[in-house]
């Protein structure tokens, strides 16, 4: 067995899981499915929550699981964020979080103060938990877990409770821990905007059964995957700025494969960006337009029919290595003649940047 895996096993209440992966050195590895498909119940294996799970869990060179004999949660040092903060009531937010530090060796005040500031609750710690909204309780609760110093983070739908307001909220944090965390994460949701967000693994379960295994780039845009859907299909590709255009506000990016694109806003020059472009946003023509508002017209060559609903069809399409999705409706599929491996543009109106 090599090491960061897992193999498990366990039967409960006439539901069986069965899964087998790699676990990740750093990132966020999303595992995803509809409720009732084994998401929690895996997250608890690992933190050796099940005591029924059989298998092999190896985790930076610790045997956490083998056969069925297990080690103690405590021993595995690892973070849990639940569904609801579980913040002690009748402490104050400070309290709650020394709390979370009695058992692990001293954390620098430095390192204390920038976990605070990261999460922009510095302001909070004299408060009592009632007086916290949603997001502001999780994101204690995500401090609380970090200043125990775990070496896994385990997040079970950290946003599951949250309305649209507060989860919107909450997801920047989320993203500055993906990029500050040198320490791997486990993010349990059944959300496609949260995972395509923040993972750079998923994981896709359904009925106690791994289905999918890939990097978030290609379970987004790859036809074999069960998370391409057309009505909220979107692509996501990591790219670094090249150059910004002060003049109007505008920054060049280039992504892994060459694909030149440009984004709205004033980057650092070098700095890694994760784009997100919804099939929604994408159109296609033909011939290339010139007089046209639309800053990103690229030439694509035409890979697929990803899906097809009663009105749409989703297109998968090629710019260089790079692969994405637009959605358009049968009409023009049919009006355009579209064919396998025609070269075409598409017209990106819109990149959402993380």
């Amino acid at each position: 067995m090599q090491s960061n895996s897992c193999s498990v096993e366990i039967t409960s209440g006439g539901f069986n899981l069965s899964a087998s992966f790699t676990i990740p050195k750093k990132g966020i590895l999303g595992i995803f499915g509809h409720s009732g498909s084994g998401k929690t119940t895996l997250l608890r294996c690992l933190a050796g929550l099940e005591k029924n799970a059989t298998g092999d869990i190896v985790f930076n060179d610790q045997q956490w699981l083998k056969k069925r004999k297990s080690m103690s949660p405590q021993n595995r040092n690892i973070g849990y964020i639940f569904q609801d903060s579980r913040l002690f009531p009748h402490l104050t937010v400070m309290q709650n979080l020394e709390y979370g530090m009695k058992r692990t060796s001293a954390v620098s005040d430095n390192n204390k103060q920038a976990l605070l500031q990261l999460l922009n609750i510095t302001s909070l710690t004299d408060r009592m938990p009632e007086s916290l909204s949603g997001g502001e309780k999780q994101r204690v609760a995500i401090a609380r877990a970090l200043l125990k110093k775990p070496q896994l983070l385990l997040m079970d739908e950290p946003m599951a409770s949250l309305d649209d307001a507060h989860k919107n909220e909450i997801l920047p944090y989320l993203e500055k821990l993906h990029d500050k965390l040198s320490i791997p994460i486990i993010y349990v949701s059944h959300s496609l905007d949260e995972v395509s967000r923040l993972c750079d693994q998923i994981l896709v379960l359904e009925s106690g059964k791994v289905i999918y295994n890939n990097t978030i780039e290609k379970a987004l845009s790859s036809v074999e995957s069960p998370l391409i859907k057309t009505d909220c299909a979107v692509v996501v590709f990591s790219a670094k700025v090249e150059n910004i255009d002060t003049e109007f506000g505008l920054s060049t990016v280039v992504t892994a494969s060459g694909t030149t694109l440009v984004v709205k806003g004033l980057q650092r020059k070098s700095r890694t960006l994760r784009l997100r472009i919804s099939a929604a946003d994408i159109s296609i023509c033909k011939s290339k337009q010139q007089d046209s508002s639309i800053l990103n017209i690229l030439p694509a060559r035409l890979l697929a029919v990803a899906e097809e609903t009663g009105s749409e069809v989703l297109l998968q399409l090629a710019v260089n290595e790079d692969v994405f999705l637009a959605r358009i409706s049968k009409k023009s599929f049919k009006k355009l003649d579209l064919k396998f491996d025609m070269q075409v543009y598409i017209q990106i109106k819109g990149i959402i940047l993380n």
